[in-house]
């Protein structure tokens, strides 16, 4: 039974990590569009 969960394991870490290496690009253009947002609320909030 632990040799089972072992390989579940690595072979999940092994899918995140494959998977990180996209999201880090999509987090890299998701916080760009983000910061853009929170640039735009806060300069609409200092108008008032």
């Amino acid at each position: 039974g632990r040799d089972v969960l072992e390989v579940e394991c690595s072979r999940l870490s092994n899918v995140v990590r494959s998977g990180m290496n996209v999201s880090n690009k999509l987090w890299e253009l998701l916080e760009e569009k983000l910061l853009d947002q929170v640039f735009v609320v806060e300069a609409s909030q200092e108008i008032d």
